[in-house]
């Protein structure tokens, strides 16, 4: 079958599909951009329907630690296919994926899967509800946690139009991230009547916003003191930092902790765990969970063999000296072109934004500072330079483990160079 060039394929696809594609981000509009066809993609690279070949930073929105078509996943998902796709009965790959991932927290004592992270979100939420016999949940300006009618952000006065049933979003009680204050007026003012504070504990749907010392910890004890369930949304960053939660690195623990992407090595993911007290609301059934394909062998397989990949010694290690690599190269560039810009990391997840070296960045409304024009700018000039990158200015980007050194070098010159000439 031939392909389409990329100006047809688009055409045939916004025939066919609102905004040409199954979800909004993928179509560019943020950037005022083309969007990018694919036609194939292997290691660190994408190949589009055109021929050109592009370093990936996007990385997929994060699944993609091991990079793209990893020998060892796809081996895993080609064998398991041809032992049968979808089972609608308890599997061996279930089991074993679950019992590692639990493994890896103490407070991670049960796990159930699901087809997404908004979906494993939407279940610890229906947990915490049910657990509490309360309604009400905290969450923070600016972060993401799906795409279902309690945790959307739209404009109280616009809710109809965006199709949110406004009785649902008054559950909604919006608090700042690293503002503890905010919070504790929430509870006072709301006695007795929240079921949940779900947080991004490394907000990573702001761009990335790095969580305050003791910001995790008090948020903590609030919860134990006022019988709220804390939940920990690591659809992003489980995995990515660490093998297992991002909890683990930052010395809280949640009462449970929705998953996604990097366990489901590629494939449609979700998974959410923690307190066998809450968890035993499912196992009684009076709480309702479920889904033909939660738990399906090929996600599964795919799972289990990106998890024995992360779990190799110096695996992590590794990927950090790359990540260490580009922010060194970032900052020798910056000095060297008198860029001003800030770069933040953690781990293998970075982002640029678009304020002064040293601003004080703790959440959204830092973020929502910053001019969206030299993202663009820089967006387009990364695509003609053959390296790709979100196509928004609060996603972050990753570094996968085959991102090679000299892409690495090459991205940061690039990219600084763009930045310094905005």
């Amino acid at each position: 079958m031939s392909l389409d060039t990329s100006a047809k394929a688009i055409k045939r696809a916004r025939a066919v599909m609102p905004v040409g594609t199954s979800s909004p981000l993928r179509a560019c509009r943020n950037v005022d951009h083309d969007p990018l066809v694919v036609n194939r993609a292997t290691g660190q690279y994408l190949f589009d329907v055109d021929g050109n070949r592009y370093v990936d930073f996007m990385c997929g929105f994060g699944p993609l630690i091991l990079g793209h078509a990893h020998p060892e996943v796809v081996d895993a998902i080609a064998t398991q296919a041809a032992r049968g796709t979808l089972y609608g009965a308890y599997s061996q790959q279930e089991i074993e994926l679950a019992e590692m991932i639990a493994a890896t927290a103490s407070h991670l004592e049960q796990v159930r899967f699901a087809c997404s992270g908004t979906e494993a979100v939407m279940a610890t939420l229906r947990l915490a509800r049910a657990y509490t016999q309360r309604t009400k949940v905290v969450r923070f300006k600016g972060s993401y946690h799906g795409h279902f009618d309690l945790v959307q952000n739209a404009n109280v006065d616009h809710l109809l139009e965006a199709g949110l049933d406004p009785a649902a979003m008054k559950s909604n009680l919006h608090a700042k991230y690293n503002d503890i204050e905010t919070v504790r007026r929430l509870f006072a003012e709301n006695p007795g009547e929240i079921a949940a504070v779900i947080i991004e504990p490394i907000a990573a749907n702001m761009s990335l916003v790095l969580p305050e010392a003791d910001f995790l910890k008090d948020l903590r004890d609030l919860c134990t003191a006022n019988g709220t369930v804390l939940i920990f949304d690591e659809v992003i960053v489980g995995f990515r930092l660490t093998y297992g939660p991002a909890s683990n690195l930052l010395g809280v623990s949640p009462d449970l902790t929705a998953f996604g992407k990097i366990i489901g090595g590629g494939t449609p993911v979700g998974a959410f765990g923690g307190d066998a007290k809450i968890m035993r609301l499912l196992d009684e059934e009076k709480v309702l969970q479920g889904g033909t394909f939660s738990g399906n062998s090929l996600t599964m397989a795919a799972g289990l063999a990106t998890l024995q990949v992360l779990k190799r010694p110096n695996f992590y290690e590794e990927l950090e000296r790359k990540s260490q690599l580009l922010e060194d190269e970032v900052a020798k560039q910056r000095t060297a072109l008198g860029a001003d810009f800030t770069f933040t990391r953690i781990g293998s997840i970075f982002a640029f934004i678009f304020l002064p070296d040293g601003t004080p960045i703790r959440n959204q409304d830092d973020i929502a500072r910053q001019p969206h024009a030299p993202f663009t700018r820089l967006y387009a000039a990364m695509r003609h330079q053959g390296i790709h990158l979100a196509p928004d200015i609060e996603e972050p980007m990753y570094v996968s483990a085959v991102t090679e050194d000299e892409e690495l070098v090459r991205f940061a010159r690039e990219a600084v160079r763009v930045i310094a000439h905005v």
